[in-house]
């Protein structure tokens, strides 16, 4: 098992703003492993996250703020665990994957207060949703 962000362990390039971003750990993992690589995203429809703020000041080059999420957007897959109604749950994408034959799906994901747009359906095997995220108050960085 390997703990990190979803853009961290998805299965596809990275593109912000129509641009190649990057080419993450989990693209080059499902490349050497197969199908035995199963990235598994986290994401919630409502609360908190925290926020990198650039700041050259601080030992890691940034600060962390407390952002309260947004309505999910639509076409996200936080809209549609929201629309489903599910609150804690998960989303089985590799059966979403074989039942879709168009392969349509969400086109985006939270990545703490912004969407990185992506085929969520090709980029994870799953999601977790967690209804409410909230900040660690304690945490320094």
């Amino acid at each position: 098992m390997l703990a990190a962000h979803n853009a961290h362990i998805q299965k596809v390039p990275i593109f912000f703003d129509g641009h190649l971003t990057g080419l993450p750990m989990g693209q080059h993992l499902h490349g050497a492993l197969g199908d035995e690589y199963f990235a598994l995203g986290l994401t919630s429809t409502t609360g908190h996250t925290p926020e990198m703020r650039r700041d050259e000041k601080t030992p890691f080059g940034f600060t962390l703020d407390d952002i309260t999420l947004e309505p999910p957007e639509p076409g996200s897959v936080e809209a549609a665990f929201a629309d489903a109604g599910l609150g804690l749950g998960i989303a089985d994408l590799r059966r979403a994957r074989r039942e879709t034959a168009d392969g349509a799906g969400p086109d985006r994901i939270r990545m703490q207060s912004v969407y990185l747009h992506t085929p969520v359906l090709d980029a994870f095997d799953g999601v977790l949703n967690t209804p409410v995220s909230t900040v660690a108050g304690d945490v320094q960085i």
